[in-house]
């Protein structure tokens, strides 16, 4: 019987400490696996130069954020002939401008910061702000970070629905209307916040399993006594 006990309570402990490093090791692993989260993502995307006079043929991809979710925008222009402008709008203003059709060129963009990467030369050293992008015009690859507003280079949040909207023109033969481009969409997903839960939860076992096997100890060599 007393074998048995000691049995169940090496098997207790072992499931206990297993379970406190099974959390310590998910949460890094979960942190970095679910960081971002990928709303849209293609290379060679493909619209029409009338997308420059009318919202109803740009490219649109709705998004929503959070409390203190941040939007992260990469997109290059590396086409011949091909000139696009992006924007980020609230969704009340791109629902308006489409139901009238309205010139994507005339809509303010809400306001966001960036950094510039172009051929044979580094990443920006520091980030600038801007309402809109125009490629190849402005460089050939921005990386854009966006929560809402923003006050100088820093950004503010303002959780709700907005979209990203890239029309364009082709400065080639008239018969040619294609307008390309690449472009990837992300949100900031919940790797932080699992990564810190797991660790918390996995330290807290094994202190909260420490604590108990030392009371454990003293209390078997005080009844020895």
């Amino acid at each position: 019987m007393v074998k048995m006990s000691r049995l169940l309570k090496k098997k207790t402990a072992y499931i206990i400490i297993g379970i406190s490093i099974a959390c310590l090791i998910l949460g890094p692993v979960l942190g970095l696996l679910l960081d971002k989260i990928t709303i849209y993502d293609k290379k060679t995307e493909h619209i029409y130069e009338d997308s420059s006079s009318g919202l109803t043929k740009a490219f649109a991809q709705p998004v929503t954020l959070s409390k203190d979710q941040k939007l992260i925008v990469e997109i290059s222009e590396f086409y011949p002939n091909t000139s696009i402008t992006v924007k980020i709008i609230a969704k009340s203003i791109y629902d308006q401008a489409y139901s009238l059709n309205s010139t994507p060129g005339g809509i303010s963009g809400l306001w966001f910061v960036y950094s510039e990467f172009g051929w044979g030369t580094t990443p920006a050293g520091s980030t600038d702000d801007a309402t809109a992008l125009s490629l190849p015009g402005s460089g050939i690859y921005f990386y854009i970070e966006f929560m809402g507003d923003r006050v100088g280079d820093s950004l503010i949040s303002w959780p709700g629905d907005y979209f990203v909207i890239v029309y364009g023109t082709n400065s080639g033969p008239a018969s040619v209307r294609d307008v390309y481009f690449d472009i990837s969409i992300k949100v900031d997903g919940p790797g932080e916040t699992l990564n810190n839960l797991l660790l918390v939860v996995g330290a807290l076992i094994l202190v909260a399993y420490a604590m108990l096997a030392l009371v454990s100890i003293l209390k078997a060599n005080y009844l020895r006594g």
